[in-house]
């Protein structure tokens, strides 16, 4: 899952807000990092300049790194940034002239603010009030290392003390408040959206096994019942017809077929684009109306395409078909197709006698199927044809096209290889 949101979608509002409340402290960060610059520049003279100096330089890096860099709100991260805070406070007591505490603007600023809003939004209310008051005992020290005696100010000093002490835990704890209330929203909203995507993919899965349970029921349980039926009647009648056994063998073949290509095929076939057909469809059709000899199909997804470019390469395949049940003496074939490198590439293969494959010869001989019927459908689609067979190894057919889109538009992209369908 990824920070954005689940399952990789984007970001929900609460998330959002954490976000933007990250970016506002780091916009925090470099105001009153400003107003720092400006105050030891016109606030007279200091104590102590270049540490002054140092210090600055030293934010700077800090606050640059932490803008570029982006760090996860680590323990090593925030332990850091909350010691520089706290050092900071320490060392405005130190470059102040002694005894201006309270009687110039601070030189700290308000910098140290930022380490405790940062602590509330990385640990929640108890973090940003623990950063609050260790930054509170910081800024204590640092009215001790100016000279001031605490025990001797008037209670209107001790009070503006206590108050600045204050407005560090203040502005740790509700910055921590809100980052769980934003916190909470998102898990809310993420649980929320991931149980609305279950309970479409539960209906989904539903509707898909009813549809296939309509099909099956439609076709194949139809047929069984059928062989069932008529296979009865020839057991009770004597003496069994050859023809009659071999019908009943073809039907259940046929039906084996169309269960498995019912259970192979992909979902998403259904929803067919405007103006294309799936070439893998057209295909299983065309294994499924051929008798002479098994024929198994095998595509990496639907493949969508127009209708026109499936209607050529389907009859190209036709053709090679008709060859391998008229001259290889074939056991089987297999048609295959996938796209490579924007082409389609279908693959007619089977396991007959194979032959020395000589175009030029074959056209002397008036036998104009491969060079003509077949490599002439493929070259009108812009691709082109190569064959592999040597006697005795079988023959491989390849059509290779551009991978046409419908109107520009590309069809649907490649899917996960499929299993081989067919018989």
């Amino acid at each position: 899952m990824t920070p954005g949101g689940a399952s990789g979608r984007g970001p929900s509002e609460a998330e959002r807000g954490r976000a933007v409340l990250s970016l506002g402290i780091l916009a925090f960060r470099w105001v009153s990092l400003a107003w720092m610059v400006v105050l030891a520049l016109t606030a007279g003279e200091l104590r102590r300049p270049v540490l002054a100096v140092a210090t600055i330089a030293g934010l700077v890096g800090w606050t640059g790194w932490l803008t570029v860099a982006r760090p996860a709100p680590s323990w090593p991260v925030l332990i850091a940034d909350l010691a520089l805070a706290a050092g900071l406070n320490l060392v405005a007591g130190l470059v102040m002239p002694a005894g201006s505490v309270g009687e110039r603007p601070y030189f700290a600023a308000g910098y140290p603010v930022a380490a405790a809003v940062t602590w509330g939004a990385a640990r929640g209310v108890g973090g940003g009030v623990a950063a609050g008051l260790a930054l509170g005992v910081s800024l204590v020290a640092g009215q001790l290392a100016n000279g001031i005696d605490l025990a001797g100010e008037p209670p209107a000093v001790l009070l503006d003390l206590a108050g600045g002490s204050l407005n560090f835990v203040l502005a740790g704890g509700a910055v921590g408040l809100v980052a769980r209330l934003l916190e909470r929203s998102a898990g809310q909203l993420r649980e929320a959206t991931e149980e609305t995507i279950r309970a479409r993919e539960r209906a989904a899965r539903l509707a898909e096994r009813e549809s296939l349970a309509r099909q099956i029921h439609d076709s194949v349980l139809q047929a069984l019942a059928l062989v069932h039926k008529r296979g009865r009647e020839l057991a009770a009648g004597g003496q069994v017809p050859p023809g009659e056994v071999a019908g009943l063998a073809e039907m259940a073949a046929g039906q084996e077929r169309a269960l498995r290509s019912l259970i192979l095929r992909d979902p998403d076939q259904e929803a067919t684009p405007a103006g294309a057909a799936s070439l893998r469809a057209a295909l299983e059709e065309l294994a499924a109306a051929e008798r002479s000899l098994p024929v198994t199909v095998g595509a990496t997804g639907a493949l969508w395409l127009p209708a026109g470019q499936v209607e050529e390469l389907v009859a190209a395949a036709r053709q090679a078909l008709d060859n391998v049940v008229e001259h290889a003496g074939a056991s089987r074939v297999a048609l295959f197709a996938e796209e490579d490198r924007g082409a389609v590439v279908l693959t007619v293969r089977d396991d007959g006698r194979g032959f020395t494959y000589d175009e030029r010869r074959l056209l002397a001989e008036g036998k104009i199927g491969l060079a003509k019927s077949i490599k002439g459908r493929v070259e009108q689609l812009g691709g082109s044809m190569a064959v592999t067979s040597r006697p005795g190894a079988g023959t491989e057919v390849e059509l290779r096209v551009p991978f046409l889109t419908h109107r520009g538009a590309r069809l649907e992209p490649p899917g996960p290889p499929m299993e081989d369908q067919g018989g």
